[in-house]
């Protein structure tokens, strides 16, 4: 009779024999496993990548002015109109602009932004503008620089200098939010050098941005605005406006009493 020790090795064999097809087994599911969620993984991250590179904010073709902005003291300069949109939430900026900032004329910016969340809150007049010009050599801080009265309503104002290109040019910036309906107007006013910039190029350039094309709350805010409108400092259109602009400035009035006399 064999001793019940000599049974000790093959059991201890047959274990590690089943242990070996147990981690082949498992070296199996794990490569069919890698080679499945493989192809889905790369998709998943092509497009996490495409979304990262995709810009905030994507310029509209052949815009649709909704705004306008007589400038004839600029009328050599380039003029441009670009409307861009957000894609996540529908926001919206209408951007007018004459010259370039390395131009050796004025350089004037004016942005409409329209948000698309009621709730948006905007920041000071000093810190809207210094977001906008990021991109700029800026040769002088953006500081507040007191207010203006508008047909808008006050208008809070900021002043700046800024180099592109080694151009040194001074800037009188300003920012106007709006709460019904919710938007925001702001821009700057930059002189050909380092002039500074008089505070009535600034109201003047807010008196003749005009609305051509937009919704009825839109409409009727830019209505109450034209019956405040100086005309540029002076109050007799007669003096200060064309034909064409009286026109609309009577339409945009009857519009507005319109409205008016339908409020309970």
């Amino acid at each position: 009779m064999r001793p019940a020790t000599y049974s000790i090795p093959e059991d201890i064999r047959a274990t590690f024999v089943r242990l070996l097809a147990y981690m082949g087994g498992l070296a199996a599911l794990a490569v069919a496993a890698v080679s499945f969620f493989a192809a889905p993984a790369e998709i998943f991250a092509a497009l996490g990548s495409a979304s990262a590179q995709r810009p905030a904010w994507s310029t509209v073709e052949r815009p649709y002015p909704a705004f306008e902005l007589l400038m004839p003291e600029l009328a050599g300069s380039t003029y441009n109109y670009a409307i861009q949109r957000r894609a996540k939430d529908g926001a919206r900026k209408d951007v007018l602009s004459f010259g370039e900032p390395a131009d050796a004329g004025p350089y004037v910016m004016v942005e409409i932004y329209r948000p698309a969340a009621a709730g948006d809150r905007f920041l000071d007049a000093s810190s809207e503008i210094a977001t906008r010009i990021v991109d700029y050599a800026v040769t002088d801080d953006v500081k507040p620089d007191g207010q203006i009265d508008s047909k808008f309503g006050p208008v809070a104002l900021v002043d700046f200098a800024v180099a592109p290109h080694d151009h040194e040019r001074r800037c009188l910036g300003f920012a106007r939010p709006f709460g019904q309906p919710a938007m925001q107007i702001a821009g700057w006013y930059c002189s050909a050098g380092r002039e500074v910039v008089e505070r009535t190029m600034v109201a003047c350039l807010l008196d003749r941005l005009t609305l051509v094309n937009g919704d009825a709350k839109l409409a009727e805010m830019f209505a109450r605005a034209e019956v405040k409108r100086t005309f540029c400092g002076q109050r007799n259109p007669i003096l200060a406006a064309t034909p064409e602009r009286e026109e609309q400035f009577a339409k945009l009035k009857s519009a507005l009493r319109g409205r008016l006399s339908h409020v309970p």
